[in-house]
Formats: C-alpha cells, structure tokens, sequence
C-alpha cells in the first residue's frame, strides 16, 4: 500500500467523521459525549422530542440536516468513496469485517473496540448510508435510527489514529440497499445464496427462489419441522435454540415495533408460512454482504452477536459460490473472536480509547494476537469448532495471565518498599547510630554526607520505580488488569 493510498483512506474518514459530526450538532445541539450515555440514547432521544415539539424553528432546522447529510455523503461517496475503497483493500494487516447487520449500535461499539486488542485493523460497513440511499417507508423510526447509528460510530472519533501506520478502523462506503435494488448481479448472487441455504437445511429438491414457497406451500409441517431442527429461524432479539412457535411470536412482537403498521398488516396476512420465510431471507442478505466484503478485503468476518454469528456458520457449513472462499478461512481466527465476545471478557470493554491508542502505538496488539493464536493452535484440532470449549479456554489464559501480572505488580511494589525503607532508615541516622562504635571519629563528617547521598539515592529509586511502574501498567496485561477492575 503507498503513502497516497493510505492518505487517500485518511482523507476520506476524517472528512467522513466531519460530515456525521456537523449533522449530529445540528440536530441535537451538542456531541455524542454530551448527548447521552452509552446506554441512554432512548431516554435523550424523547428528552429532545419533547424539546423539539416546544421549539418548530430548531424542529425544521433539524430535519433540514438530515437533507443536508445525505447530499454530503452522497458527494463524499462519489468524490471520494472510490479510493478509498480502493486503498482500504490494499490494506496489508489483519483486518476483520464487521457485519451480520446494518447496524452499529453499542454491542457492535464494545464489540469493535475489543477486537483492537487483536486485529491491526477493524472494517466497518458504512451504517448510516442504508438510511438514507433508498425510501425506508416500512420503517417506523426511519429519523431517529440513523440518528443513532451517527451517535454510536462517532463514539470511534479518537480511536481514528492519523498517526498510525494503519488505522485500527475503517468505515468504508458501501451501496448494499442500492444494489440490493439495482444491481443484477448482487441480485442474483444473494438468491443463489438463499436458495442454496434452504435447499442445504430444508429440501435438497430446491433448486430456485421460487421453488422455497412452492415446497413451504405443499408441505407446511414438514417444511416447519426442517427449519425448526436445523435452527433456520432465529428472531431479532432472540437465541438460537427456542422452538419455532416462540420465535414466530417474537419475530411478529419485534416486527409491530419496528416496521409500520401497513407493512407488518400485509405481511401477516399471508399466513406464518410467508411470515417465517420473510424473516429467514432478511437474515441471510446481511451475510451475503459480508461474504463480498470480507471477500474483496481479504478479511475475516466478524460477527459480534450471537444469533447472526449463528446464521453466518450455517452458510459456512454448506457448499455455495459465493461462501466457499471467505468460510474456509483460518478457524483459529473465528475462535479467538468469537472467545473476545464472551461475557467473561466484558471487561475489556472498560480499556479507555487513551490505553487503547497507546497499545496500538507500541504494537501490543501485534504481540497478544501472536500469544492467543499459539495458545488457539496448541488445542486439538477437533476442539476447533467447539468454540464454547475455545472460549473459555482463551478467557482462562487472559485471567490467568492477568493473575501472574498482578503478582509481578505486588512483588514489584515489594521490591521498592524495601529499598526506600533502607534509604530512610540512611537518611534517619539510624544505620549511624547503630554502627556508632566503630564510625564515632567519622561521624561528624559522614552523617551530612549520608543524607546527602540518602536523598539521591531516593530520587535514583522514585525514577527507576516509576519507569518500570509504566512498563508494567502501560502493558497489555497492565491494562486489562486494570480494565477487570474497574
């Protein structure tokens, strides 16, 4: 990658970043940071509603900037959306794809800035464009969600590293509703996808699109029955493993509150059969995206929720075109990820974005990937897909490693507690008095020159103790260590 390519990439986030941070000032009057908590969007979201519906000038001035942002990045995609796609795939690193949704919201914030721990750098689909490159009339929030998505991504602002070698994230352009819409060949390839998934879990007879609703038509219960045991229908919000009745329930519950009343009337009506595989189709076009993007980046994906980590092994488990290349790859990768998403790791999302930029600056990052995947390859080969086992093997050395850091840190401190015990009891006399006897004709002369020597030596051990204090605390193990006690 040249110098002007990895400029060109810069140019196009920082510009990106100024574009979403002048619309978030225009419609809320302040930054992210002031707005709301991480986990208090929704409650500032109706402060400012309330706000809003007392004041029309600030309301118009509002949704003036949301016409404004999309003509800005608009123009920002096509002067310089190019390139900088370009350059983000010449990017020579270990880059992960973050993808399985749309969205970026807190889960996908803390899932990103974990993974800096591991990766030389993150690729995040642009979230805020798919709002606004195409009419989201079935939505019900169709405002406030890219609002949100803006929120949480500039949460990324000081994690952006001008200054790096490679910048620990990326979000690029991406036109995925657009092609959704327009281009044949996404159009086709995302339906082999879906037919391939369902001719794989339901009936190897599926050989077209049409073929799924004509099979779900003449065989309902049968049809039911193969979803329901290969686990192909999972609900926003839900686990995999609940039976098919309770997830029909929930995906219907989650759809009245997020879709519009005439889409979620006419969906409905069509009867569960078209319900469920709705709902099926809507899951697996996010992982045919990251199938293309983590293809043309030469990336691993990276799921960081677990019903759409879920959908994305299932495509891997079975034979298609455009899944064959990407779902081989290496699966010690998908391990250890999978392993920093763990709820015994949610500490790390504790590490400040200061700590965080200071790790990536002495490339610790580089380091603690080279220890998880020596500890991933040591496993047997036949654990590797067992990635609960891989889990809570990886959790286990992080706290043990966190363990014997925190000892180093107490015998350190032990360390320098008995040298400046000694250099006081110096400065104190105390050596003096005992050893009176034998230096009473010296001692005139020697205690001034002892107190002298006391205090220098004291200084000589504050700066040596600070020195490896910062070793040990700027660590890698020094931060999460601290991170867990928080």
């Amino acid at each position: 990658m040249s110098q002007q390519e990895l400029h060109d990439l810069i140019i196009y986030q920082d510009r990106y970043f100024e574009v979403l941070t002048e619309f978030f000032l225009n419609v809320t009057g302040c930054l992210p940071r002031d707005f709301s908590a991480l986990d208090g969007f929704s409650e500032s979201i109706q402060e400012m509603a309330v706000t809003l519906r007392e004041n029309p000038s600030r309301a118009e001035r509002s949704m003036v900037a949301y016409s404004t942002l999309e003509k800005k990045l608009k123009k920002l995609y096509s002067e310089e959306g190019g390139k900088a796609f370009s350059a983000a795939k010449k990017l020579d690193a270990c880059k992960l794809n973050l993808g399985g949704s749309s969205r970026f919201l807190h889960t996908q914030l803390n899932a990103t800035r974990k993974s800096l721990l591991y990766s030389d750098t993150v690729l995040i689909p642009d979230p805020v464009m798919p709002w606004l490159e195409k009419k989201r009339d079935k939505e019900q929030f169709s405002h406030i969600i890219p609002l949100q998505m803006v929120f949480f991504i500039l949460h990324l602002c000081d994690l952006k590293g001008n200054e790096f070698d490679l910048p620990p994230f990326f979000v690029f352009p991406s036109f995925e509703k657009s092609l959704e819409e327009h281009d044949q060949q996404t159009q086709e390839n995302s339906l082999q996808l879906i037919t391939d998934v369902f001719s794989h879990y339901v009936d190897s007879g599926i050989a077209h699109p049409q073929d799924i609703m004509e099979f779900a038509t003449k065989h309902p219960d049968l049809y039911f029955r193969k979803i329901e045991e290969s686990r192909l229908f999972v609900s926003q919000g839900s686990e995999p493993g609940e039976s098919l009745n309770v997830e029909l329930e929930n995906y219907k519950a989650e759809m009245k509150q997020w879709r519009s009343v005439d889409w979620c009337n006419e969906l409905f009506s069509k009867g569960d059969v078209s319900v469920v595989t709705n709902a099926i189709f809507e899951r697996i076009m996010p992982n045919y995206h990251l199938l293309e993007n983590s293809d043309e980046f030469r990336s691993h994906p990276f799921l960081c929720v677990n019903a759409q980590a879920h959908y994305y092994q299932l495509i891997a488990g079975m034979k298609n075109v455009s899944a064959g290349n990407v779902a081989s790859f290496d699966p010690s990768t998908s391990a250890i990820l999978q392993s920093l998403m763990s709820k015994r790791l949610d500490y790390l999302a504790n590490i400040k974005d200061s700590q965080l930029v200071a790790l990536r600056k002495t490339d610790e990052n580089v380091e603690f990937r080279k220890e998880l995947r020596d500890l991933v390859n040591s496993l047997p080969n036949t654990k590797l897909e067992d990635l609960g086992y891989v889990a809570a093997e990886v959790c286990s050395h992080i706290e043990r490693a966190i363990s014997k850091h925190e000892k180093q840190v107490s015998l350190f401190n032990d360390k320098y507690q008995a040298k400046h015990k000694y250099t006081v009891l110096i400065a104190a006399g105390t050596l003096g008095v005992t050893m009176f006897p034998v230096l009473a004709p010296f001692l005139g002369a020697l205690l001034p020159l002892g107190a002298t020597a006391a205090t220098g030596k004291y200084v000589s051990d504050k700066l040596n103790e600070k020195a490896e204090f910062g070793q040990f605390s700027h660590s890698m193990m020094g931060v999460i260590s601290r991170a867990k006690g928080k």
